[in-house]
């Protein structure tokens, strides 16, 4: 009876397997068109193109039944798999060469703008995790800090949508804005730097600004943003203890049952971690976390895009332009702060 079991459960399995190969290789050919875009326009990139397509392919075409296990499987697997490879862009390191004080605006801008979101997000009547994950992509890295926490707060897909669309809108405002306004008050090169890195929410969009403004201020914008994004390990790893104590408690109280922590916990983010004080401490050969920098952020692409083919976008049409306004609201309080502090502590 047991070695029926086992077989029926093995073939169940290998079904499944069978199952998601088309979803899986119909995300990767957008994901590839998705990829290559990002390359010809960086201010746009391969997520928020892989986003767009998916919800145009989905609203004007709809998604066949046959690829909805691969895309499932891109959500749910494939996204940790790209977390824990983004570990490899982590070097501890980092953040003592910015100095003390740029590690105190960023500090401050990083828990000012997770604060502030949610707040302003309430004020608005954002639901859910929307406020959340707006503002971890205002605070630290863009979509990288969203896409990395969403399946930690179990996001839903529209959620996820919100929140990248709305950074993607401030960054494209950013490129444009920032070199033009620091021009105009006459800040120095390391100044801007400082602003730029710790202000502008995507890695691509800091160096954008900051080499249109200078090659001085490009370079220490880079190294302040470096910084700012190595905030998303502490946070991952709160959110996550927070997220599976409150699960335990649910479960708990639901089923008067004693929940193993570990059952709940995202497992994922420790590796994530571990990957990071890996490629920190150890010295590693550089081709390996190039081609793992390089799969997770092509891993991503095809994360957005399987949100894209998800998206209901009357869904979206009924929540409107709030999101937008917070992430607005949110992201100019980031810039006056950080600004502000760059001005009374540099």
């Amino acid at each position: 009876m047991d070695e029926n079991e086992a077989q029926s459960q093995n073939k169940k399995q290998s079904k499944t397997n069978v199952n998601i190969i088309p979803g899986v290789l119909f995300v990767t050919g957008i994901a590839i068109v998705a990829y290559f875009i990002g390359m010809l326009f960086p201010i746009i990139g391969g997520a928020i193109s892989g986003i767009v397509i998916g919800i145009l392919l989905n609203y004007f075409l709809g998604t066949s039944d046959q690829f909805s296990a691969g895309i499932d499987f891109t959500l749910k697997r494939l996204l940790k798999l790209a977390i824990i490879l983004l570990g490899f862009s982590f070097y501890l390191t980092d953040i003592v060469s910015v100095g003390k004080n740029s590690i105190i605006i960023v500090m401050v801008t990083v828990v000012a703008g997770l604060l502030l979101t949610y707040f302003i997000g309430k004020a608005f009547g954002l639901h859910g995790n929307t406020s959340f994950l707006i503002g971890s992509g205002t605070a630290i890295c863009g979509a990288t800090a969203i896409v990395t926490l969403s399946p930690i707060i179990k996001a839903k897909e529209e959620e996820l949508t919100y929140a990248v669309n709305t950074i993607f809108a401030f960054n494209v405002l950013a490129i444009l804005a920032f070199p033009f306004i620091g021009k105009m008050v006459t800040m120095s090169d390391y100044y801007f730097g400082i602003w730029a890195g710790a202000a502008i929410h995507d890695t691509s969009s800091v160096v954008a600004a900051g080499y249109a403004f200078s090659d001085e201020a490009g370079a220490v914008s880079v190294i302040v943003k470096l910084a700012r994004t190595l905030m998303l390990i502490p946070l991952a790893l709160g959110v996550a203890i927070f997220h599976s104590i409150q699960s335990k408690k649910k479960q708990a109280h639901s089923e008067a049952n004693k929940v193993n922590i570990l059952n709940v916990f995202p497992y994922f983010i420790l590796l994530f971690v571990a990957v990071a004080l890996i490629n920190t401490f150890i010295p590693l050969p550089s081709f390996i976390p190039d081609v793992a920098e390089k799969t997770a952020k092509f891993l991503i692409v095809m994360v957005m895009v399987s949100v894209g083919l998800k998206t209901d976008i009357h869904k979206i049409r009924r929540v409107g332009y709030k999101p937008l306004i917070v992430g607005l609201i949110a992201s100019l309080l980031i810039s006056v702060i950080s600004i502000s502090l760059i001005y009374i502590l540099v």
